[in-house]
C-alpha cells in the first residue's frame, strides 16, 4: 500500500514538472517579453558606391569606415535567434550628385529567419550617416610581387600568375599621382606542392616607398597568387608485349636506349607515374630481330627535364620458328535443319609459329579445322569463316585468318 502511495506521489511531482514546463514554453513563445539587446561597431554599407556614384565621377572621401552602435528592441523568442554578426546597416548613395558634406539615411537589415516587423531600433549612437564627398579620378598599376621563403628540398618554384595582375585605383587626383605600383607578398617557406594564396596588395611610390592612404580605393580587395612548384622524378621507357601460343616473353630479348628518362612536374602527378609506355607490341608479330625508334612523348600535367632523342628497341626472337602445315580435312557444324553442306574447298594451308622443337613434330593431324554454318538461312555456295585448333602442342599458335568455300544445299 505503501509503494502504490510513493509511486502516485512521484506522478504527480513528475505531471507538475511537466505543466510547469509547458506553461513556460507558452509564456516565452506566445506571451514572449520585449527584451533589448546592444549589437556595437556594425560597419555601415555604401550601396551604390562602387556603381551609381562612380558613374557620376563621385566617391567618398570620409565617413567611408563609419561604425554605429544599436540598441534593439522585441520578443525574446526573436532576439534569442539574433546573429550580431549578421547584423546590416546599409546607406544608399544613389542620391548624392554634387560634392561635398552629404547626410545619408540608414537601413538595418537582419538575418532571413528574423521577423524584421517584430525589432525595433531603440536607440542608435548615430541615427544618420555623415559622408565627405569629392571628384573621383582612376589610375591603373601593375602588381608586383615579392616572393620569400624557399621551397622544400628537391623542389623547385615555377612561373608566377596574378589574378588580376593589374589593380584599378579610385581616388582624388593628387593622391593618385605618385603611386607607381602595388605589391603583394607570398610566401613559399617549405612547400613542396603548388602554392595558391589570396594576397592584400599595398601601395608604393616611385621611389619604392609605402603608400598608406585610406583615401584611394579598388573594388579588388586581395590579389590570388598562383606559383606552381614541381619536383622531377626518373621513370622507366618500357613497351608492352601481348604473347600468344607460339609466342611467349621466354622466347624474346629486348632491350631499350635509353630506359630512363625525368620527368618534372607536380608531385601529386608524377607520384601517380611509374613508368611511360612507347608501344603494345603482340608477339606472335615479330620477325627474328628487329629495331624500333620511338619519340617520348612526356605524360600529360608533367614535361621532360631535358630533350631526348630517339628512343630504340632492340628485339631478338629466339627458339621460334614458323611453318606451313596443309590441312584438308574440315569439320561442319551447326548445319542448318533440312540443309547439307560440302566444303568445296579441298585444302587450306595455315601459318603455324611456335617453339622449333614441337614445329618439327606437328602434322596436319594435330590441326582441327571447324566451320560453324549457324549463321547461313539460304542453300547456296558461301564463304566462310573458319576456326584453327592446335591439339597437343601448348607452345605451337597459329598466324592469320582463314575461311574455305562450302555449299549448302537444301535436302529433299
Amino acid at each position: 500500500m505503501k509503494k502504490n502511495d510513493a509511486s502516485r506521489k512521484a506522478l504527480r511531482i513528475i505531471g507538475s514538472i511537466l505543466v510547469a514546463i509547458a506553461l513556460w514554453i507558452y509564456v516565452d513563445t506566445v506571451t514572449s517579453p520585449e527584451v533589448t539587446l546592444k549589437v556595437k561597431n556594425v560597419p555601415v554599407e555604401f550601396s551604390g558606391e562602387d556603381t551609381t556614384l562612380a558613374d557620376r565621377g563621385l566617391m567618398l572621401l570620409s565617413g567611408y569606415d563609419t561604425t554605429i552602435d544599436l540598441v534593439l528592441k522585441g520578443p525574446r523568442s526573436e532576439l534569442f535567434k539574433l546573429d550580431k554578426s549578421k547584423v546590416r546597416i546599409v546607406a544608399d548613395t544613389s542620391t548624392i550628385q554634387e560634392t561635398g558634406q552629404q547626410t545619408l539615411s540608414y537601413q538595418v537589415y537582419f538575418q532571413d529567419d528574423i521577423q524584421r516587423s517584430k525589432i525595433s531600433v531603440d536607440h542608435a549612437s548615430a541615427y544618420s550617416v555623415t559622408v565627405t564627398v569629392g571628384e573621383m579620378d582612376s589610375k591603373t598599376v601593375p602588381i608586383h610581387c615579392d616572393i620569400v621563403g624557399s621551397t622544400a628540398t628537391g623542389f623547385t618554384a615555377g612561373e608566377l600568375t596574378l589574378d588580376p595582375a593589374e589593380l584599378n585605383l579610385r581616388g582624388q587626383r593628387d593622391d593618385l599621382l605618385n603611386i607607381a605600383y602595388a605589391k603583394v607578398t607570398l610566401d613559399i617557406s617549405g612547400a613542396d606542392r603548388t602554392v595558391v594564396q589570396a594576397l592584400e596588395w599595398e601601395l608604393y611610390d616611385y621611389n619604392d616607398i609605402k603608400i598608406d592612404n585610406p583615401a584611394v580605393r579598388s573594388k579588388v580587395k586581395t590579389v590570388q597568387a598562383t606559383l606552381p612548384v614541381k619536383t622531377s622524378k626518373e621513370v622507366d621507357l618500357v613497351v608492352n608485349f601481348v604473347p600468344a601460343a607460339g609466342s611467349t616473353l621466354d622466347t624474346i630479348q629486348y632491350t631499350v636506349s635509353p630506359d630512363k628518362v625525368t620527368l618534372v612536374g607536380e608531385k601529386d602527378v608524377l607520384d601517380t607515374i611509374d613508368a611511360i609506355v612507347l608501344d603494345t607490341l603482340y608477339l606472335q608479330d615479330l620477325q627474328p630481330s628487329q629495331s624500333l625508334t620511338y619519340s617520348v612523348t612526356a605524360p600529360e600535367g608533367t614535361t621532360l627535364a631535358e630533350n631526348v632523342g630517339p628512343v630504340t628497341v632492340t628485339i631478338v626472337v629466339t627458339g621460334v620458328t614458323e611453318r606451313n602445315v596443309t590441312v584438308t580435312a574440315f569439320n561442319c557444324e551447326n548445319v542448318p535443319e533440312g540443309f547439307s553442306a560440302v566444303p568445296v574447298t579441298e585444302s587450306l594451308n595455315i601459318l603455324l609459329r611456335g617453339l622449333e622443337s614441337e614445329m618439327a613434330q606437328i602434322t596436319a593431324e594435330d590441326l582441327r579445322i571447324t566451320v560453324d554454318l549457324s549463321g547461313i538461312t539460304e542453300p547456296g555456295v558461301h564463304t566462310v569463316p573458319v576456326t584453327v585448333q592446335v591439339a597437343n602442342y601448348a607452345n605451337v599458335g597459329v598466324k592469320g585468318s582463314y575461311q574455305i568455300v562450302v555449299d549448302v544445299e537444301r535436302l529433299p
